[in-house]
């Protein structure tokens, strides 16, 4: 038996959203997108929600949502890329399922982020996106910061250079079997 909940953490782009549904599939699970239920509670986009409230009142909805998950059986759940960087978060996700961080290189997902259009975290101050060279800096910094976090996941898969179907089996291969 597979654990039951399952949380994808990575950077933003990273394919949590994508695999989620397929990993759910593969397991007969439901699949749960954090920012997306963060979006349902607030009422508004989450850039809208940085816009309009700030980033302190994004992650608390985030945490609230994250809880909530973690009370749910037979689960995928995709969280926001910092969902799980700060011990609470961690904490709860550790204690009630299996991490599964889906590393791709910073240059990867310079690529896949190009567009940052609902990224909040990669608008500069004026709220444009980055240029290319920026954009790279900034994603290494956030990476750094959030390095620690990731390294607690239970499951590391290697996603650059695999497919969505690639990535959800390569989840599912990886998961501890519970008795």
């Amino acid at each position: 038996m597979h654990p039951p909940r399952v949380y994808l953490t990575g950077f933003m782009g990273s394919g949590k959203s994508t695999s989620g549904p397929l990993v759910a599939d593969r397991l007969g699970y439901r699949f749960l997108d954090l920012d997306d239920e963060v979006e349902r509670a607030a009422g508004v986009s989450i850039s809208e929600l940085f816009a309009r409230r700030g980033e302190p009142v994004f992650r608390a909805l985030e945490t609230a949502v994250l809880c909530e998950a973690a009370e749910q059986e037979h689960v995928v759940v995709a969280t926001g890329g910092g969902a799980l960087a700060t011990e609470g978060n961690l904490l709860t996700a550790e204690t009630s399922g299996v991490i599964v961080f889906l590393k791709l290189s910073a240059e990867a997902l310079a690529r896949r982020l190009r567009d940052a259009e609902g990224k909040p975290l990669l608008l500069d101050e004026d709220g444009q996106p980055y240029s290319d060279a920026a954009l790279l800096d900034r994603i290494n910094e956030i990476l750094r910061k959030r390095e620690r976090y990731y390294s607690h996941a239970d499951v590391t898969v290697e996603a650059e250079d695999l497919t969505p179907d690639q990535v959800a089996d390569a989840i599912v291969q990886a998961l501890p079997v519970i008795a």
